[in-house]
């Protein structure tokens, strides 16, 4: 099974629009509705961009970086060269596994779901460890 990009969109405003203030200082979201190919419909898939310029200025401690994609400059064509690029080269039995291996270089919408019975549930987020309190 392949699969490919159903849309392409900027968290808050329009991708093709986005011009940074800095070309080479920038941080956006990117959503990507990612499915099976030649089928319709798909799951959510999201990734951050940045500029190692914006990473100096904006992270004074150690970070951990999963899905996010770091380029010198802004481009919005090579950003969508290369999503593509990653979607189109995978190739696996099933869906779910195809899911999980885009998961690697985006954060899946399901991925952290578990199966118990006939729902599917997410584990809850430990807030108080979000909010500094690891009581």
């Amino acid at each position: 099974m392949k699969a490919e990009i159903k849309s392409i969109s900027m968290v808050g405003g329009e991708i093709a629009n986005y011009c940074p203030v800095e070309e080479d200082k920038f941080m956006i979201g990117i959503d990507l509705t990612i499915g099976p190919e030649g089928e319709k419909g798909g799951d959510f898939f999201s990734v951050q961009v940045c500029s190692p310029k914006w990473l100096i200025e904006n992270c004074k401690e150690p970070i951990f970086c999963r899905n996010l994609i770091v380029m010198n400059a802004y481009d919005n064509t090579a950003i969508k060269m290369n999503l593509v690029r990653v979607v189109s080269e995978v190739d696996r039995p099933t869906w779910h596994e195809l899911a999980l291996y885009l998961a690697r270089y985006f954060h899946w919408e399901f991925e952290d779901y578990s199966r118990t019975e006939d729902f599917f549930y997410a584990p809850s987020f430990p807030f108080g460890m979000w909010l500094g309190n690891n009581k």
